[in-house]
């Protein structure tokens, strides 16, 4: 019996260490870093993968079998009924297993987003190596055209995009495009990058943030300039600091950098009618000083923060107005509205939020303070009257 019990002990043993039965070598996977989804003329998707080649990374002189030319990445594509067809037709030549667990960057391209896109994002959510946290954009034109451009400053386009998303506007990940489809009462946007020209003209492409991409549903209905864009940044959970200029009239400018702002939203139903208040707060650098103005003088200050708040209300009022005229809400007045008053949103809202968003109305009020206004508060170049 004591002999039996050991050979069992032994043999559940070595169940225990007998290996990583289903292990995936690192020389055996392509580790896709960006892709990007087209529709093509015939109805067919277009899947683009954008893979490191290993080989490339040590610098220039690592002549090893898998190299193409001076580039330190591979880009393929393929068209099928379904992303999955054509991911299966790249894979029939590529000697690799595609491992999606590292991408970083999702491209949907032009016509795709007119047509229509969340289908396409299926299988981005369905598989488990996939990530739900990878930023996800839009081009003006095809997707695999973004990711074969040559940027300076990284080695991938798919690298330098997710650092300008970072950056330079506002970001969104596949788990917020998701959220976005499926909550009445806000309306989904993507940031829209394009291949340029560098300046004076070289040989590399830079990538650019162009503005965003307004949806209603998951359809493509119009754009904000990066400037009108700027009215989206004060209702964002979490607050993305930017850059702005002012202008104080006479040529004299300031550039400002905003720090932290909120925005808070109430709704007023009145007759049926639906008003919206909406206060932002919003805390504020002085980065350059292109004025005559001593920054110094609390009279100045109050005076510059007047003007911000002003600005930050146009800019509000501007992207409210493009909204209602796109029927597009992307602010999410309705999530708000279905906050406060939920038996009215659910009986009278919900099921017709895009006919009723353009008959809405608001009232904004901003309020800015300036934190600090650098190392000095006058010009260092001008001599001081004191």
């Amino acid at each position: 019996m004591k002999r039996l019990a050991l050979v069992c002990t032994i043999a559940l043993g070595m169940l225990a260490v007998a290996g990583c039965w289903d292990r995936r070598e690192v020389n055996d996977m392509a580790i896709v870093v960006a892709l990007g989804i087209d529709k093509e003329p015939d109805g067919k998707y277009r899947l683009a993968v954008q893979v490191p080649l290993v080989s490339s990374l040590g610098g220039p002189s690592g002549g090893v079998g898998g190299t193409s030319g001076d580039k330190a990445y591979y880009v393929d594509s393929d068209v099928g009924v379904t992303i999955r067809e054509a991911n299966n037709r790249i894979q029939s030549r590529m000697s690799r297993h595609l491992y999606y667990a590292h991408h970083r960057i999702v491209i949907i391209g032009e016509q795709l987003a007119k047509e229509g896109f969340s289908k396409s994002l299926d299988i981005i959510s369905r598989f488990p190596e996939n990530r739900l946290t990878a930023y996800i954009v839009m081009t003006k034109g095809r997707a695999v055209s973004l990711l074969q451009a040559k940027p300076q400053f990284e080695r991938f386009s798919g690298e330098a995009i997710r650092e300008l998303v970072k950056a330079e506007t506002i970001p969104v990940t596949i788990k917020d495009i998701s959220q976005m489809l499926n909550t009445p009462g806000t309306d989904a946007y993507l940031p829209i990058f394009e291949a340029v020209d560098t300046h004076p003209k070289g040989k590399s492409k830079e990538i650019e943030a162009q503005g965003i991409g307004v949806f209603r549903g998951d359809k493509l209905v119009g754009t904000y300039s990066s400037e009108e864009a700027k009215g989206l940044h004060w209702f964002q959970r979490a607050f993305t600091p930017f850059s702005t200029l002012l202008n104080l009239g006479d040529g004299q400018r300031l550039s400002v950098f905003y720090q932290n702002g909120k925005a808070d939203i109430e709704p007023v139903i009145t007759k049926g009618k639906v008003h919206f208040n909406i206060r932002v707060s919003a805390s504020a650098t002085i980065v350059e000083n292109l004025s005559n103005y001593d920054l110094a003088n609390l009279n100045v200050n109050e005076m510059i923060e007047s003007k911000l708040a002003m600005d930050i209300t146009n800019s509000i009022q501007k992207i409210f107005d493009r909204s209602k005229k796109l029927r597009s809400d992307t602010i999410g007045l309705g999530i708000a509205l279905a906050r406060h008053f939920p038996n009215a949103w659910q009986g009278n809202y919900r099921d017709r939020w895009d006919e009723e968003f353009p008959r809405v109305t608001c009232t904004i009020k901003s309020k800015v303070q300036i934190t600090t206004v650098g190392q000095t508060t006058t010009d260092i170049t001008k001599e001081d009257p004191r």
